[in-house]
């Protein structure tokens, strides 16, 4: 038999022992397995670009999960459970989310930060080094000179910055779509040029998925932001590229320009021998023109060129890979503003009739 006091040290003991099996009850965070490589910030990206049950599926010690290639795993992350809407959404209208532009010389000029790559880019156009793009890239300046213009020195130069000319400058209400270009927005040989291993496949992995979410890695292209598209998610503008494309002008005379405009963009693209990816088509249309038609107004321009490489920087193989991907995105970027503005004649002659 046991005193009272030992029934009592006998309970407080079991009670102990339970306390101390007992689960804790804090809030589960969603799992992703993803080992040593996958810091907050990757798996954060991640889950705004396809959903924290995607990332479950994207990252097991960063490799594809259960053996699974690239391409396997991200059709896994898209079919498998990924949620209905992106969380993130497009932060500027006219650039597709890039920050920190900022308007110099008036509104001329833009003053955008950006990586060697771009800056590269566009110090090599200015000594013509890239004469077939000539006339569908926007014209660039030097730190110096846009300071000369404006007085102004501003927060950066020519190491951190590029500074090119506005599109939609004296346009009085510029009505603009910014189309990134390609099935593909990323190579993981391009970015292992300038991160580890690890990091550019993490990367690689979350634009496959991005492409694949927004119909990029079916239909070629996909806007990224726009006139009006502020405040929507990234999947949801990319999905309804060909609205919004049909969406630019009621005016059939704008898609005929635009369609003239792109398949110049196309040629230069194709004599330049540079392959494009991440590029944008940049639209401009001024919908309440001083003195002219609004299809008068309609202009673009090939921008964003972080990505942008040749056969000095890559093989021949990935040259040539992704200058394909590019030139069927725009094939099908052309024949949609064709169609697009072939149903707007249509709808206006049985409107007349």
């Amino acid at each position: 038999m046991h005193s009272h006091g030992d029934r009592r040290a006998i309970a407080d003991d079991s009670r102990r022992r339970q306390a101390t099996a007992r689960p804790t009850t804090k809030k589960a965070r969603p799992t992703t397995d993803a080992g040593a490589g996958a810091d907050p910030a990757t798996v954060l990206a991640l889950q705004r670009t396809a959903g924290n049950a995607a990332v479950t599926r994207l990252l097991e010690d960063g490799r594809p999960r259960d053996g699974a290639t690239g391409q396997e795993t991200v059709q896994r992350a898209v079919h498998g459970g990924t949620p209905g809407e992106v969380v993130q959404h497009a932060e500027e209208e006219a650039t597709g989310g890039h920050g920190g532009i900022k308007d110099r010389v008036g509104g001329k000029i833009k003053e955008k930060p950006t990586n060697d790559v771009e800056r590269g880019f566009y110090a090599d156009m200015r000594a013509g080094k890239h004469p077939a793009l000539e006339g569908v890239v926007p014209d660039s300046y030097t730190a110096e000179q846009v300071q000369t213009m404006d007085g102004e020195k501003g927060k950066g130069d020519d190491s951190t910055h590029i500074y090119i000319d506005n599109l939609t400058h004296d346009m009085k209400m510029p009505k603009v779509l910014d189309i990134k270009v390609g099935e593909s927005t990323a190579s993981k040989q391009e970015l292992l040029t300038s991160m580890s291993k690890a990091d550019a496949w993490k990367k690689k992995m979350k634009l496959k998925v991005a492409d694949k979410v927004t119909g990029s890695a079916d239909r070629g292209y996909r806007a990224v932001g726009g006139t009006g598209l502020k405040g929507k998610s990234r999947r949801a503008i990319g999905r309804e590229s060909e609205q919004i494309v049909q969406g630019i002008s009621a005016d059939p005379s704008v898609y005929d320009l635009l369609v003239e405009q792109l398949t110049q963009v196309r040629t230069a693209a194709e004599n330049s021998g540079l392959a494009f990816i991440a590029a944008s088509v940049l639209i401009a249309v001024d919908e309440q023109p001083a003195t002219e038609s609004p299809a008068a107004t309609a202009k673009l321009n090939l921008i964003d060129f972080a990505h942008t490489f040749g056969p000095e920087q890559l093989s021949e193989e990935q040259v040539k890979k992704y200058r394909t991907r590019f030139d069927k995105g725009m094939a099908r970027l052309i024949a949609d503003v064709k169609a697009a503005g072939a149903a707007k004649k249509e709808a206006g002659e049985e409107a007349d009739a």
